[in-house]
């Protein structure tokens, strides 16, 4: 009985379609569409919900990456979180001193930046090179996901909750 709008069906599919041609992307679209509009007591799903489901699917993949990451990972992106536009070094002292808080033994500085570059390919950080000239080269590292999803995660994590 016309519960689904056209133009959110069009909309489901174009955003499967453009991402892998995947259907059962388009379907669990369509179900957390569906979800949001019964919350909203909507009779119709249309496209702002499946904007709202896109965005909502997005974010539990993100927290499913970071509840399913290795403890040092975890204080690598917390030590990004907490040292604002930080360059590698900066960040690699505040993973040693949240790593000492948390009682763990810290990885060396070329395990972090191979971290740092690993988290960059996964889309949770933004880390582009910066030339400095005769001082060299750096790179300016920050969140690209929101600081509370990151915080929400480490709040779950009992080794290292206290931290934040």
């Amino acid at each position: 009985d016309n519960c689904v709008s056209h133009s959110a069906i069009n909309l489901c599919a174009a955003i499967a379609g453009s991402e892998h041609g995947d259907a059962r992307r388009a379907v669990d679209l369509l179900r957390v569409a569906g979800e949001v509009a019964e919350r909203e007591g909507a009779d119709i799903v249309e496209e702002k919900h499946v904007r709202i489901a896109e965005k909502k699917i997005e974010q539990d993949k993100v927290i499913e990456t970071l509840r399913k990451m290795p403890i040092h990972e975890k204080l690598v992106m917390c030590s990004i979180m907490l040292s604002n536009n930080g360059t590698t070094g900066d960040i690699y002292n505040k993973y040693k001193e949240l790593a000492n808080k948390s009682g763990l033994e810290p990885v060396t500085q070329r395990r972090v930046g191979m971290m740092i570059s690993e988290l960059d390919m996964q889309g949770l950080i933004s880390a582009p090179v910066i030339n400095k000239g005769r001082y060299g080269r750096t790179k300016k590292i920050t969140l690209a996901i929101q600081p509370s999803i990151l915080r929400q995660v480490i709040s779950e994590d009992q080794l290292i909750s206290s931290i934040i």
